[in-house]
């Protein structure tokens, strides 16, 4: 009776044992391809062929081709952009993306926006799909217009970000667009804000990719490419003076300049500002014209600050990110971005899960 009350304990010991170190390499796994998934362009900034179109950018045309979109100013003539960056959102039981939606619901009630835009890193999930399809009818239930450009793990695992794009089309709020084709990207887009048929400002929405592999094998966040530059030039030439607010997930180099050399408010808590390492001449074509105003970027989800370099406003996002890294120290939140018809200066407000008490 004793030896086999023995055996039965060693057996279900070593059944222990056994499913323990399944379960640390399955997580393993999943940790390193969730962390270490890379999509690389075929491309460099020293290699990409570029083609701009012989005609000027048409607004009417690309709307109607559903490579651009128009919003007409309210009444009172100010447009809030609901803000929100880095959300990673995903299945699972530590997901919490529940507390995103909760975040969400409290800012579409206290801001009442006129659009929300995504600057990238909505998804962190291997099954991306079925998670944008969720999160796309979260927001035709609440009826909320919403843009989105694709951030670094956007488009990984079974679903790129054609794909994701795709699925988009069958939602009305969804103001998404894949873009021009001779563009490298797949959220390359403008949004034009309209008073009386006059365009007042653009929102110009970028695809910053995931990473690529610099010289000396260095692999380091991707940078906008020559294809894109030519396109936000191509667009910007047919406004005219139409101020520009750019979006896009991955910060230009200008901001570790901003931070390092600059006059900056708010906070660095990440380790370092994750920029690429070349500069591909993105912001240095948005001073040609002088038309760019500020750029809007996330992807360090412990960054959050802001300053003026070089006469362009440098904005970092507040992280709403329950499904990947964070600090008790920096709560969750998302901002507010305030624009006018008559061009008056713009104004940014953020919003924080403690000040809501969420």
């Amino acid at each position: 009776m004793k030896a086999t009350f023995r055996l039965n304990v060693k057996t279900l010991i070593i059944f222990i044992l056994i499913l323990l170190i399944a379960c640390g390499v399955a997580t393993f796994l999943i940790i390193d391809k969730l962390i270490n998934t890379r999509v690389f362009e075929s491309v460099s900034m020293y290699t990409e062929q570029v083609h701009v179109p012989d005609q000027p950018f048409n607004l009417l045309d690309a709307v109607t081709n559903g490579k651009a979109f128009i919003m007409d100013y309210p009444t009172d003539g100010s447009f809030t952009i609901l803000w929100g960056t880095d959300f990673h959102l995903r299945r699972g039981p530590f997901s919490n993306r529940n507390k995103v939606y909760a975040l969400l619901d409290k800012a579409f009630e206290e801001t009442k926006p006129d659009l929300t835009i995504i600057t990238g890193d909505l998804l962190f999930s291997f099954d991306g799909g079925k998670i944008l399809n969720e999160f796309a009818q979260f927001m035709e239930d609440r009826n909320q217009k919403w843009a989105y450009c694709f951030g670094n793990h956007d488009g990984e695992y079974d679903y790129d970000r054609k794909t994701l794009g795709n699925i988009l089309a069958d939602y009305p709020h969804a103001l998404f667009s894949e873009g021009e084709d001779w563009v490298l990207g797949f959220s390359d887009y403008p949004i034009v804000l309209m008073e009386d048929g006059v365009p007042k400002q653009a929102l110009m929405l970028l695809d910053s990719h995931d990473s690529r592999i610099y010289e000396g094998g260095i692999i380091g966040p991707d940078y906008v490419y020559p294809s894109q530059i030519a396109w936000y030039r191509w667009v910007e030439d047919s406004l005219g003076s139409v101020p520009l607010y750019t979006f896009l997930h991955i910060p230009i180099p200008e901001f570790r300049a901003l931070w390092e050399y600059g006059k900056t408010e708010g906070v660095k808590m990440d380790r370092t500002i994750n920029t690429p390492l070349e500069n591909s001449g993105l912001f240095q074509a948005m001073k040609e014209k002088n038309n760019t105003v500020a750029i809007f970027s996330g992807h360090d989800h412990l960054n959050d600050f802001h300053g003026n370099w070089d006469g362009i406003d440098l904005h970092y996002g507040r992280s709403a990110s329950y499904g990947s890294y964070g600090s008790k120290d920096f709560p969750k939140g998302i901002k507010t971005i305030t624009l006018f018809a008559d061009q008056s200066p713009y104004a940014v407000q953020t919003y924080t899960v403690d000040q809501w008490g969420l």
